[in-house]
């Protein structure tokens, strides 16, 4: 197989191509995040926040459902399956029409080179 003479300039990518770096500091704690949203708050034990499932039922369950870690802000719902690595996942699910980009932009996150 004959080889490529080719070399990538990331110099040359148009400014809309680029990978930008997400800062996760800048977005807010799952503890604002979930106080925001009014999400309900049953229990804190540990790491871990027992909320009731905004996306099912309307968050009007009679037992919280939802495990969210303080920390980093994975969850899972154990009722309805939903589950995610981070607060952006359950912004997304809460509100699917947006796309990633958007998602971290509402939640006041920014992007650097």
């Amino acid at each position: 197989m004959p080889e490529l003479d080719f070399v990538f300039d990331p110099s040359k990518v148009p400014d809309r191509v680029r990978w930008k770096q997400l800062d996760r500091q800048s977005l807010p704690s799952p503890l604002v995040y979930l106080g925001q949203q009014d999400i309900r708050i049953a229990r804190v034990r540990g790491e871990w926040i027992s909320v009731f499932c905004p996306l099912h039922k309307g968050g009007r369950e009679r037992k919280p459902s939802m495990s969210v870690n303080v920390s980093d802000g994975h969850f899972r719902c154990h009722a309805c399956g939903q589950k995610g690595r981070d607060i952006i996942a359950l912004h997304r699910l809460i509100n699917p029409s947006l796309g990633f980009r958007e998602a971290v932009l509402d939640l006041g996150g920014c992007f650097h080179d």
